[in-house]
């Protein structure tokens, strides 16, 4: 069988041609009036009718603040759809890239690493589905079971629908309850599949770092460096290793291209989100929504503390490249390789790294100032409650 690094995004790949938003081609002539209809039905529809709710929602801080986290997670959910339809090209690029001669390892060291990769990024894949589909079956689950086995109104799983009025509510209870939780699914299965992709490419590209490593370590091996034509097919050698990490800052910075902005909004999203419900555990509720606040705060914690976390892991490991090239037998090379050496090193300095909204690197360091400015929201706004009472 052929090897190829996007096998392990087979998955992502099939539920994309699900959802309408597989930016290649399929032979099926209709897809593209099947892609339409569902984003339009399940999207474009769907956020529509939850925002128009907000302008009837009662005048009640508690309701207005529920209503509000799951408009948040659907803003962020809406970013992600619109980039992969408006930037199929650079998507692909990014697939392309991962396939390129460059990225393919040549020894059974190298093989290793991508098989490593390949494994964490299927593996993670199904553990964010298990948890994020065994979430949404039990949120909408729940109300049904409740109102088949006790004698009580069927609530719906996403929003209230208030404009529309109680007794065509009454009426049409099921089809709107199916219809929401269908598109609740939907949007859940598009998080998921996006969300291991952006992170799926990091760990690639993680993988190329190492690989890369383990190049420079080994750069003089077999080369006597005594005889002209070895130190020139060395400084060959050398030359396509520099290549190879010119390809891997242009892959982090295609990565980057294509995922800035959904970033961005993701990351605003979810610190709006971790502010929120910091700011409903102040009011009165149920234990089970207090924990329901809980896991669902540290859902939003770990959506941004993963990319910030091998957004940092990117960083080191382009920067510890200067010591891989040091630990090879560089001492007795010529001038000219040395110099070389110096220049490549001197820019590593400055290490590969992704933005987010042309604003921040994806890094620890952002992590803690996103919390921070999550709290600081959050002690302003209980600072205006308690003034207000």
């Amino acid at each position: 069988m052929e090897f190829k690094q996007i096998d392990c995004f087979s998955l992502n790949i099939k539920f994309w041609k699900i959802l309408g938003v597989w930016p290649g081609h399929i032979g099926w002539p209709h897809y593209k009036y099947y892609s339409k209809i569902f984003i339009g039905v399940f999207l474009i529809f769907y956020v529509f009718l939850l925002s128009l709710n907000f302008f009837y929602l009662p005048r009640q801080l508690d309701i207005f603040v529920e209503e509000m986290l799951f408009y948040f997670t659907e803003l962020a959910v809406t970013s992600k759809i619109l980039t992969f339809l408006q930037l199929r090209d650079k998507i692909m690029k990014i697939l392309t890239t991962i396939e390129s001669d460059t990225f393919q390892p040549d020894t059974e060291d190298g093989f290793k690493i991508i098989q490593k990769a390949k494994k964490f990024n299927t593996r993670y894949w199904k553990i964010i589905a298990a948890i994020s589909i065994t979430s949404n079956v039990t949120h909408v689950s729940a109300p049904m079971i409740a109102h088949i086995l006790l004698p009580i109104d069927l609530e719906f799983p996403v929003c209230s629908y208030s404009f529309i009025p109680e007794y065509y509510q009454k009426k049409f209870v099921y089809p709107i309850y199916f219809y929401q939780s269908f598109g609740m699914n939907c949007h859940m299965l598009y998080n998921v599949n996006i969300d291991t992709f952006i992170l799926g490419v990091m760990i690639l590209a993680i993988a190329q770092l190492d690989l890369l490593d383990l190049k420079l370590r080994n750069l003089t091996n077999g080369i006597s460096g005594e005889v002209v034509n070895d130190e020139g097919e060395l400084v060959k050698k050398f030359n396509r290793e520099i290549v190879h990490y010119g390809e891997i800052a242009d892959f982090c910075g295609l990565i980057q291209d294509c995922f800035s902005a959904t970033l961005f909004v993701q990351f605003s999203m979810a610190s709006c989100i971790i502010c929120t419900c910091l700011f409903r555990f102040t009011l009165p509720a149920p234990i089970s929504y207090y924990v329901f606040l809980a896991t669902y705060m540290l859902v939003m914690i770990g959506q941004i503390m993963v990319p910030c976390w091998f957004g940092t892991r990117i960083m080191d490991k382009s920067c510890t490249l200067s010591t891989a090239i040091y630990s090879s037998d560089w001492t007795s090379r010529t001038k000219g390789f040395k110099s070389s050496m110096r220049i490549f090193v001197e820019r590593l300095k400055r290490p590969v790294s992704i933005i987010g909204g042309k604003m921040f690197p994806l890094s620890l360091e952002t992590f803690t100032s996103i919390m921070n400015s999550a709290y600081s929201f959050f002690t302003l706004l209980r600072h205006m409650q308690t003034r207000d009472r």
